[in-house]
């Protein structure tokens, strides 16, 4: 288990997955993906058991630690040991949790631990236009924005820009991240 503050990050079990096919098919989680399909049960099954083979993904269902209630999940994908690069992802919320900031402290905390454990030198996102709130919880953990893909996705029928987000270890800031409310060191 990988602790923060607020929020505890622990290992996907099967019992997660009726809980992540909730999340994922809410219409105000659908829209944040590239893909937008409905997804059933079965599929979140493969799902996993493909994450569980693939060296360059973990994921983590977040927990907070006020009273151990999953609200949501958080992972690490395309890890790159020889480039030391990651991307964070996918993110998903409990529509409920959203704009609680759990979800920027389970941000902050899976980059400590891709920083830290896994020695990563780069993190990277996309957040699309609309999605205000990602793009400023990156920004408020140390995000940059690095580049614009316009019209790139296709969301409630219109073309959306992708932005794209970079954060180097050097420039993670855990001090100033511990007075913002961030990581409990150690």
């Amino acid at each position: 288990m990988i602790v923060g503050k607020k929020v505890a990050l622990r290992p996907i079990e099967d019992k997660d997955l009726p809980l992540l096919v909730k999340w994922r098919n809410d219409p105000r989680s659908r829209t944040r993906f590239y893909s937008t399909e409905l997804i059933a049960l079965s599929g979140q099954k493969k799902w996993l058991e493909n994450l569980l083979n693939d060296p360059t993904r973990i994921q983590f269902m977040i927990t907070r630690l006020e009273d151990g209630v999953t609200i949501g999940t958080v992972g690490l994908m395309r890890i790159d040991h020889r480039n030391q690069t990651v991307r964070p992802g996918p993110f998903i919320m409990d529509p409920a949790e959203r704009g609680a900031q759990l979800g920027v402290e389970a941000l902050r905390t899976i980059l400590r631990y891709a920083f830290r454990e896994l020695n990563m030198q780069r993190a990277y996102g996309t957040v699309f236009d609309f999605n205000r709130s990602a793009a400023m919880g990156f920004e408020a953990i140390g995000f940059k924005r690095e580049g614009v893909a316009r019209k790139s996705v296709w969301v409630d029928g219109e073309w959306r820009d992708a932005i794209y987000m970079g954060l180097l270890r050097d420039e993670w800031d855990e001090e100033r991240l511990d007075r913002l409310g961030g990581l409990v060191s150690g």
